[in-house]
């Protein structure tokens, strides 16, 4: 952090990026299946959480940087509490889709495991 960037705009950037790469793995490995996935599918759900993340950083930033505060009254939350917020929102929320949509796409796939239960 202390690399003697002066430009606002690097500063923003490695927020975003950090915030997103944090948020994004924590989604990842929240909804990651080992045992069913391979390798091209891992790295497909990776890149589109860590991405979503990065968005959702500079989404949140925005949205927090352009809320107007009243005459005389200070801000309770910064631009970077709702960066924070938005990377793991969208983060989690972009997981959610894509497990979805790979758990719709692949539902008529038969398993390597045997169901006991039927």
């Amino acid at each position: 952090m202390f690399l003697g960037f002066k430009l606002i705009e690097v500063w923003l950037a490695f927020m975003f990026f950090g915030a997103g790469i944090g948020a994004g793995t924590a989604a990842f490995v929240a909804w990651l299946h080992l045992d069913r996935e391979n390798n091209g599918v891992l790295a497909l759900t990776a890149a589109v959480v860590v991405g979503a993340g990065v968005v959702g950083a500079w989404g949140g930033f925005e949205y927090g940087s352009t809320i107007e505060v009243e005459c005389c009254a200070m801000p309770t939350k910064s631009p970077i509490y709702y960066a924070a917020l938005g990377s793991a929102v969208l983060a989690n929320a972009a997981g959610v889709v894509f497990a979805a949509a790979r758990g719709f796409i692949t539902r008529k796939k038969q398993t390597p495991f045997h169901n006991t239960l039927r």
